[in-house]
């Protein structure tokens, strides 16, 4: 009697498990021959080792975190470029940023037309600074220029924002950066 209740005691517990083992045996191949099956979508076009074959200006905002420098932003508009931040209230000191990466993939040299300005004068010399070169965007006395930046074919370049000024600036002030190639 004793090796009959052993054995249906077995057969409800082995059972269960015997039919487990033997449904993975058929999921597990089947699972993995689904997996298995070939990508039919098309794949996104990917830039190796960081080269682009589209020959174009790209410009890109560098980003990052700065006690002067908040919130920037960096819009796109028919060809035009509209970088903007809000210059913190400072101390009176020399401040600079790197703000844009610009990459000129033509094979041609391209010229670009940048204007810079703040909404609100507070006799800071603003300038721009690309390969050591510096461009003045405005005077202390709150006069705009507009500069002209000539890149080479095939070349990266970072632009520096610098601003300077000799007494202390309470408030925060916009600042807005146009470029446009011409």
């Amino acid at each position: 009697m004793r090796k009959s209740e052993v054995k249906k005691i077995l057969l409800l517990v082995i059972e269960p498990l015997a039919f487990g083992i033997l449904a993975l045996l058929f999921i597990i191949p089947t699972i993995t021959v689904v997996n298995l099956e070939p990508l039919t979508k098309t794949l996104k076009e990917f830039d190796v080792l960081g080269l682009s074959n589209k020959a174009e200006l790209q410009i890109t905002i560098v980003g990052g975190t700065h006690q002067a420098f908040e919130k920037e932003r960096l819009e796109s508009t028919d060809g035009v470029y509209k970088y903007t931040t809000i210059l913190k209230g400072r101390e009176s000191d020399r401040y600079s940023k790197p703000i844009l990466e610009i990459v000129n993939n033509k094979d041609e040299e391209t010229i670009l037309e940048i204007y810079g300005y703040t909404h609100l004068p507070t006799k800071s010399d603003i300038t721009m600074i690309v390969n050591d070169q510096v461009y003045r965007l405005q005077r202390p006395n709150g006069d705009v220029e507009t500069q002209q930046l000539l890149l080479l074919p095939r070349q990266k370049y970072i632009l520096y924002l610098a601003i300077e000024n000799f007494s202390n600036v309470q408030f925060d002030e916009d600042f807005e950066l146009s470029i446009k190639e011409i």
